[in-house]
């Protein structure tokens, strides 16, 4: 793989996941996860995916990949 693995190795397994909220409060997780719980599995068609990155006050978009 170019550049070799995702977090330079750190981790046996990357899973990708979609972060639904991060650091909100817990009634607005609750109700998040409520809401959720009947929509999944989600199934889709991904045309690409993005990398981003946390530079400890926002998420900034590193690079963007497409898939074939």
């Amino acid at each position: 793989m170019a550049g070799g693995p995702p977090f330079g190795g750190q981790f046996d397994e990357v899973v990708p996941h979609l972060t639904i909220a991060q650091g909100q409060d817990d009634a607005v997780l609750e109700e998040a996860a409520a809401d959720l719980r009947g929509r999944l599995p989600v199934t889709a068609r991904v045309s690409s995916v993005d990398l981003m990155v946390h530079d400890g006050t926002s998420w900034q978009q590193r690079a963007s990949f497409a898939l074939r």
